[in-house]
């Protein structure tokens, strides 16, 4: 007897899964995402110049050029499943690796691309290829972060901590103007249009490879390690997200009843605000990147404010405080950037007083405050609707179709309404609003009535 014991192997304590630092967490998951997102709005922001470049020449192609822009919006629901399912099977962490290095090769390749008089068709061809891989991995990236981030964050802490990954799409714009503003200013119209337009998209993989070494050193989060331990990860998390009625029934209420709208605030505030100054207004180029810039650098904070703020008092009443400023804000803005900007209508470019300039700041700042009022707790909102085993599938589906899809296509929807229908001249400059208020009102009725408060659920149901 005594012999048996002492020859017995003492059972083996069991390793706890490693940790990863919550700081750490943050850090690398926001720079990630906002790298993307700076790739992303890149080619919305040249729109104008890629449709000089890429296109024949003396051919105005900025409604097409939209279109191709606008591809990787419609293409990010069928992204958010391939990524959903990996994410889901085998973890959060290795579904948006593979998501920054799929954004951050597609990117530069884009500032690789021989112009029109070059290859000729083939340029929009390739920008459209480019864009469809970019969709694709920004539809595996945000939801991944922000799943990552919550499942690493105490319960009552998740909108504060999942705002991080919010304010990046804010400050990876400002990136983006920054660096473009950067790049035209150090060199004539001519070499910018020549190949300076380039150097904004190959400076993005020194910012891919830096976050990619940094999110090398993540080790899974707990909350899926757990399930993935007991063997309660779902095989078929495509399958799951669509079979159960009441799955599906929360994707379209969180579709409609803020998502696209949120989106289609921040695309009007970002892109369609842009375009309207400098088309329409007929603004210098570089003073309306400034107004745009400005206003959304002042705003920048209160994205993470918002979701710290949803902790508190739940995530409906802030969505919708931010749904019916959007509703008001967004008809007066461009209201008033036309009425003083360029009053008479003029077809050459128009200067503003100083005062002027600051009141368009304003302007779009309130706007973006629209945005980080409802786009501030939307991460913590969306994942909390869902159980574990189908979150990544489930938020990312909802999200890329709410997001990208509908409310990802405004700027393109926008000028097809201005360019299609035939309206009297006082109401023809700000047709195309109609597109991003029709959603803001939908998704005011649908909150309403059917979305469920979920700042108090459990992501480990």
């Amino acid at each position: 007897m005594n012999e048996t014991l002492k020859n017995a192997t003492p059972a083996e304590p069991l390793t706890p899964a490693p940790q990863n630092s919550l700081k750490l967490v943050i850090l690398a998951s926001a720079a990630g995402t906002l790298i993307e997102w700076y790739d992303l709005f890149l080619a919305v922001t040249l729109a104008n110049t890629l449709s000089m470049q890429l296109f024949p020449a003396g051919d105005s192609k900025f409604l097409e050029t939209l279109a191709i822009v606008a591809s990787s919006y419609l293409i990010r629901p069928i992204g958010s499943l391939l990524f959903g399912n990996i994410g889901d099977k085998v973890g959060r962490k290795y579904s948006f690796l593979v998501s920054l290095l799929l954004m951050g090769a597609a990117t530069f390749l884009i500032g690789c691309i021989p112009t029109y008089n070059q290859i000729g068709w083939l340029a929009p061809f390739l920008l459209l290829i480019c864009r469809l891989f970019q969709g694709l991995a920004i539809s595996g990236e945000y939801a991944g972060a922000t799943i990552y981030v919550a499942e690493h964050s105490p319960a009552n802490k998740r909108g504060f901590y999942t705002g991080f990954i919010q304010t990046t799409s804010s400050i990876a714009l400002i990136l983006c103007l920054a660096v473009v503003f950067t790049t035209r200013s150090s060199m004539s119209e001519a070499s910018f249009n020549d190949f300076g337009w380039r150097i904004p998209f190959l400076f993005s993989s020194v910012l891919v490879i830096m976050s990619y070494v940094i999110r090398r050193k993540l080790h899974e989060s707990p909350v899926f390690s757990q399930l993935k331990k007991e063997g309660k990860t779902s095989n078929t998390p495509v399958k799951d997200t669509f079979k159960s009625k009441k799955n599906v029934g929360l994707i379209l209420a969180a579709i409609f009843g803020g998502n696209a709208a949120q989106s289609s605030i921040m695309q009007t505030n970002q892109f369609v605000a842009l375009f309207f100054l400098q088309r329409t207004v007929k603004l210098p180029d570089t003073t309306a990147l400034l107004i745009i810039a400005a206003g959304i650098l002042l705003a920048g904070p209160f994205f993470q404010i918002f979701g710290n703020l949803s902790d508190k008092i739940g995530r409906k009443k802030v969505i919708l405080s931010g749904l019916f400023l959007g509703l008001v804000i967004i008809p007066l803005s461009f209201y008033t950037f036309l009425e003083l900007g360029n009053p008479q209508r003029l077809d050459t470019v128009q200067e503003i007083s100083t005062q002027t300039t600051l009141l368009f700041i304003l302007m779009v700042f309130l706007i973006t405050m629209a945005s980080a009022l409802v786009y501030g707790p939307m991460a913590a909102f969306l994942l909390e609707l869902f159980p574990t085993r189908i979150r990544y599938t489930s938020m990312g589906f909802t999200y890329n179709i709410g997001n990208g899809a509908i409310g990802g296509s405004t700027p393109f929807i926008t000028e097809l309404i201005k360019a299609s229908f035939v309206v009297g001249a006082a109401f023809a400059p700000y047709v195309g609003l109609v597109y991003p208020i029709a959603l803001v009102v939908l998704g005011i009725v649908v909150n309403i009535l059917f979305v469920p408060e979920t700042y108090k659920n459990q992501l480990t149901d």
